[in-house]
């Protein structure tokens, strides 16, 4: 068996080249499959985070969404009359220590009081 020293290189040139094509076809397909198993990993992270912050950003609103509304907080706030009538007296306030107690001021007291003055 005379084996030809040319058709043994060409041979085994064809088969590193083949070596070649096949190693670099499984390098190909191994980085689109890690390129796609990593896309779909930071699809999930990007989702969770965003439902995380939904989550704190919603938190942090549903006690403003759920409080009373503004008129009523005022009323909390200031008492019946809203802040113009504030320091009114209220009935159970103390009057003082031989205190009088003072009736209400009538509309047309006022008007006399600031004509005398």
């Amino acid at each position: 068996m005379s084996t030809d020293p040319v058709a043994a290189a060409l041979e085994e040139a064809t088969r590193a080249e083949a070596e070649t094509r096949y190693r670099l076809q499984l390098a190909r397909e191994s980085f689109q499959a890690g390129l796609a198993v990593g896309a779909a990993r930071a699809r999930e992270a990007l989702l969770a985070e965003q439902a995380e912050a939904q989550r704190v950003a919603a938190a942090a609103l549903r006690s403003v969404l759920l409080s009373p509304p503004y008129a009523e907080l005022e009323q909390h706030r200031w008492g019946p009359g809203g802040r113009a009538h504030f320091a009114d007296p209220r009935p159970g306030d103390f009057p003082g220590r031989g205190a009088q107690r003072h009736a209400q001021p009538q509309p047309g007291t006022e008007r006399e009081i600031e004509a005398t003055a």
